[in-house]
């Protein structure tokens, strides 16, 4: 009898062992760094070359920087569509991998040259780009921040965000006012515009 139980017992104690989740820990959210970079010296090449022909926008993944030269584009382009989900051609517009759940607050770094002006940053998952007017779909979150004069940078914070990304993460930014002729600047190691947060990964390790 001592030993059908004792049977038993290990039996009990194999299934629990063996059940989904069992011993399992939640995951934890991980640092992630999704670098700003560009295809060619000029972001509004890069956006033409989107226009005309389909080329993806500007990419931001977790390679730092290693260019000799920064790239840059113009913060604001005049006349152009603002109610638009991400617009390469007039808009510096960054589309990034990512698989998880962004969890507080994401630190948008940008280095700029730029007359005194404001600048509009807007964040974005699983998103199509260029959706605009009735078809325009808000942004997860949207900041206006100060650019200072010259040559210099500084930071754009989302507070307190929580989404989930199947596929990607997509930035815009959009100078505002008269004096949005600035020039975001990215790509190099002393220049390295950058998008920081944590996130739980859907699976394994990593977000990115």
């Amino acid at each position: 009898m001592r030993k059908v139980v004792s049977l038993a017992c290990l039996a009990i104690l194999a299934t629990v062992a063996l059940s989904p989740g069992a011993g399992a820990r939640a995951a934890k959210p991980v640092k992630t760094s999704l670098y700003l970079h560009g295809y060619t010296p000029f972001g509004e090449l890069d956006g033409a070359d989107w226009f005309a022909n389909g080329t993806p926008p500007m990419q931001m993944d977790k390679k730092k920087p290693t260019e000799s030269a920064p790239k840059s584009m113009r913060l604001g382009t005049p006349g152009l569509n603002t109610s638009c989900t991400g617009l390469p051609l007039g808009f510096p517009t960054w589309v990034g991998n990512l698989s998880g759940t962004i969890v507080g607050d994401a630190k948008l770094t940008l280095h700029t040259a730029s007359t005194p002006s404001n600048v509009t940053a807007r964040i974005w998952v699983d998103t199509p780009v260029f959706s605009c007017n009735e078809a325009y779909i808000e942004p997860a979150a949207e900041v206006i921040a100060e650019v200072p004069a010259g040559h210099g940078h500084f930071h754009v914070v989302f507070k307190d965000l929580k989404l989930e990304a199947g596929s990607t993460v997509m930035i815009e930014l959009i100078g505002t006012g008269v004096h949005s002729n600035g020039r975001v600047l990215y790509d190099t190691p002393d220049l390295a515009s950058v998008l920081q947060f944590k996130c739980i990964p859907a699976r394994g390790k990593s977000c990115a």
